[in-house]
């Protein structure tokens, strides 16, 4: 089978070629597969990526063959769907002739090939966030004073900062539509992503397809007696306020009174140029949290790894998500794990057995069942146990490959079929 993939982030081989960091950024659950498809003797595997910044390209590294778009590097360029670009991928979808093309989220502009029937190859597109449900719920619960103070005007008149990027969002969200409402077959792993599609594209085809963690999260196991106690794990710091970056603040405000010593590591870029992390900075000091908060910056695997097996609690605060890795990982490791209730992630945590879930904006509950754990060790061993249990299942390599595999030949299939419908 010749496969032929379409990421919004450049791969590891990408990034080492031009000579940006190989382990930063997300979507590391493709490398994961990647690495499963290309053992396989009856794959080939083919990756496209635009990129801004760089120059059109194309290499071949492990066997697998790469292709670089090249895009100008300018503010919200990312989102941007210019004609020449989608021409340039449908040419190459016409000259490389897979079996099948795979195009990786619904964020950019690769579905359009899809949904505007510029290409005959048979197309799978896998939902990973959801632009539109971000978009609706991007300023979380910041106030329009608030908004206005995490800008730096010198990011409004250089089209950076949290009110571009939202438009970045809105603007990207008119396509996802298109996409979502005209393309046949989709590939996820939630009842939420799922209820999105269907609201817009009842005929769709709809494939429940698991993801692949990196294999460092399946060795390593959390253990109670091992780590450090009272100390909660956040990884969304300084990416956007429907991340709940501010609602965690609020909430350790509530915890502190119960636990002085109470630690709150954020793991995550901290650009302090950009005007939401000044923000969140200026919060963190006027709440007086210094002597509470840690930031640890970018973790790779084995460190990241590593931190979960010493944190207490692990906390998602989002107020949209579909179905965020981060938590997969932390729940393989069998960390306790506290989330909000909020898009997808009910159909990863079970309230009570597999981690605690709670409302969404509401900083006393979140508050309240972080202590919990703190509290009773039994909970915290039987939500880990279970999560971690969950978890290996879910992601377990031959139960994904197999999912993606059938995926991909049930897409083959019926487009064979329609292909014989419309030649008769």
């Amino acid at each position: 089978m010749r496969i032929l993939w379409f990421t919004n982030d450049p791969m590891p081989a990408v990034n080492k070629r031009l000579g940006k960091p190989v382990a930063s950024g997300t979507g590391h659950w493709m490398p994961s597969l990647l690495d499963h498809l290309v053992e396989s003797p009856d794959t080939e595997v083919e990756i496209a990526t635009a990129y801004p910044g760089a120059k059109d390209d194309q290499f071949t590294d492990d066997c697998v063959r790469y292709f670089v778009i090249g895009q100008p590097k300018r503010p919200g360029i990312f989102f941007d769907c210019r004609p020449g670009d989608l021409s340039a991928c449908a040419a190459l979808v016409r000259e490389r002739a897979a079996d099948i093309v795979h195009i990786h989220g619904t964020e950019r502009f690769y579905g359009l090939l899809a949904a505007r029937k510029l290409i005959q190859a048979p197309c799978v597109i896998s939902i990973q966030g959801l632009l539109g449900a971000c978009r609706d719920a991007f300023f979380g619960s910041l106030s329009a004073g608030a908004i206005w103070k995490a800008n730096r005007l010198l990011e409004l008149a250089t089209r950076r900062g949290l009110i571009w990027l939202y438009l970045d969002y809105a603007r990207a969200a008119r396509h996802e539509h298109e996409i979502l409402s005209g393309a046949k077959s989709f590939m996820g792993r939630t009842d939420w992503d799922r209820a999105h599609l269907k609201s817009v594209n009842p005929s769709a085809s709809y494939y429940h397809t698991g993801e692949l963690l990196r294999s460092v999260f399946m060795q390593n196991r959390w253990n109670l007696q091992e780590c450090q106690r009272r100390t909660i794990l956040f990884t969304k710091f300084g990416r956007a306020p429907y991340r709940g970056t501010e609602l965690l603040l609020k909430a350790m405000l509530i915890v502190r009174r119960q636990f002085p010593d109470v630690k709150l590591r954020l793991v995550d870029h901290v650009n302090t140029r950009r005007g939401y992390d000044r923000f969140l900075y200026r919060t963190i000091c006027d709440s007086e949290l210094q002597k509470n908060v840690e930031v640890l910056g970018y973790l790779d695997a084995p460190s990241l790894a590593t931190e979960l097996c010493r944190t207490h609690v692990f906390t998602i605060t989002s107020y949209v998500e579909n179905s965020p890795n981060s938590l997969c990982e932390a729940m393989q490791v069998g960390v306790p794990c506290v989330a909000t209730y909020a898009g997808g992630i009910p159909s990863l945590i079970e309230h009570r057995r597999t981690g605690l879930l709670v409302p969404k904006g509401d900083a006393q509950v979140l508050a309240d069942s972080v202590m919990n754990v703190f509290r009773n060790d039994e909970l915290a061993m039987r939500l880990s146990r279970a999560a971690r249990n969950e978890a290996l299942e879910r992601h377990a390599p031959q139960r994904v490959l197999s999912q993606v595999m059938n995926t991909y030949n049930d897409v083959i299939a019926n487009g064979q079929l329609v292909s014989r419908l419309v030649a008769v």
